[in-house]
């Protein structure tokens, strides 16, 4: 097993590239984190999927990641993962699920994938249980758009809702429940298709209160 040292992490029930930190998260500060290579499948479901992983992994890690100032009792399970391409830090739950992951800083994640490459490929038995969320195809400001987005919606009247429906997609409906439906369904598949329409309505809609 190799290591990395004195690293941050941003933990996130979500993965976000390290561009999209944000001043006020809550940033850790790690002295000293071990490394693991692993297949590519397994990472990109560490990355993107809600997963539990055997006891053996949780063993192999337990208690090996030091920290500057927070207490090691509370993050019992962190290591950092890569497939030879990049690498992400995880922290698991004593049950082997997911309690957060964290995108890596460009040289720290540089330097953990140069470690990675002469280490052997470790495979460990894991339960994908919720295979590849919408969230991690989004940027981190989409995310939180696309649930603002989500409760003005459901809260608008027929006739503003009805005539969004039109802007959007250059059609008339009048079924509440289908325009919900597809504007939030085009939202989850490609929120930059109709993102800046929707946003801007609702603006100009709230300032015409």
């Amino acid at each position: 097993m190799s290591y990395i040292y004195d690293i941050l992490a941003n933990f996130h029930s979500s993965f976000f590239d390290f561009f999209e930190w944000n001043y006020d998260d809550d940033i850790v500060h790690i002295k000293k984190l071990p490394i693991l290579r692993v297949s590519v499948d397994f990472f990109n479901c560490l990355k993107f999927s809600s997963v539990v992983v055997s006891s053996d992994l949780l063993d192999k890690i337990y208690r090996k990641t030091d920290f500057f100032k927070l207490n090691k009792d509370k993050y019992c399970y962190v290591c950092c993962f890569s497939d030879g391409r990049e690498a992400l830090i995880v922290r698991f739950s004593k049950d082997g699920s997911i309690l957060g992951r964290s995108s890596m800083l460009l040289d720290e994640e540089g330097e953990a994938v140069s470690l990675s490459e002469g280490v052997d490929i470790c495979n460990y038995d894991f339960v994908s249980v919720e295979k590849c969320d919408f969230l991690g195809f989004k940027t981190r400001k989409e995310v939180s758009e696309f649930f603002r987005f989500s409760d003005k919606l459901k809260s608008m009247d027929d006739n503003k809702l009805f005539y969004l429906y039109f802007e959007c997609f250059n059609e008339y409906e009048d079924d509440r429940g289908i325009v919900l439906s597809k504007i939030m369904s085009v939202l989850d598949e490609n929120f930059a298709s109709i993102g800046d329409k929707v946003g801007n309505f609702l603006k100009l809609t709230s300032f015409n209160k």
